[in-house]
């Protein structure tokens, strides 16, 4: 069975039919009975109405299926994949329509796969934000609570040098134990 499943096939098929009647129409118009001026013009007005046709044909198959093609295409690039192409046919056109909706579709899947990934990453960087922060605040927790002892045990050590009474000296080394021992303990609940 013969079947016009192809743009080419349909052009082929509509010049040859346009060639069919341009012939038939001269020779009809020239096998009438009026004068040869008016069988010119009569022929004339089939060619103008082959024109027509061909054109209305042209349009139906070639021009309206591109232009509703470049509109899905556009909206796509745009993309607005809300309006799926319409286009069904069992041409080429037909084929491009649906892989254009095939391509639509994995586009949108895939888009809204990275917008996820997307509110992913910024919660994962919201968060990071958050730890640093609570890093930087314990650093300079830690940093002033370690200085207070350093600060004790420096003035101790300086006025054991100085000092000249041993239970004077005894005293300083035994706050300058405990503040290394404090320090100590500092340490090891940062470790923790």
């Amino acid at each position: 069975m013969f079947s016009l499943r192809t743009v080419r096939k349909k052009i082929v098929m509509l010049s040859k039919l346009a060639g069919i009647v341009l012939i038939l129409s001269y020779i009809l118009s020239t096998s009438l009975p009026v004068s040869r001026d008016v069988s010119v013009l009569i022929w004339l007005c089939f060619v103008l109405l082959l024109v027509l046709g061909i054109d209305f044909f042209m349009n139906r198959f070639i021009s309206k299926p591109i232009s509703e093609l470049n509109a899905s295409a556009g909206r796509m690039a745009k993309l607005d994949f809300s309006v799926p192409c319409g286009m069904e046919s069992a041409d080429e056109f037909g084929q491009l329509s649906a892989s254009l909706n095939t391509m639509a579709e994995n586009l949108q899947q895939t888009l809204l796969r990275l917008q996820e990934a997307n509110a992913q990453l910024e919660q994962d960087v919201e968060k990071e934000r958050r730890l640093l922060a609570e890093r930087k605040e314990l650093v300079d927790s830690l940093s002033h609570e370690m200085k207070t002892p350093l600060g004790i045990i420096r003035a101790y050590a300086e006025g054991l040098q100085d000092e000249t009474d041993d239970i004077k000296k005894q005293k300083y080394a035994q706050v300058i134990i405990s503040e290394a021992e404090r320090m100590n303990d500092l340490i090891m609940t940062l470790l923790d």
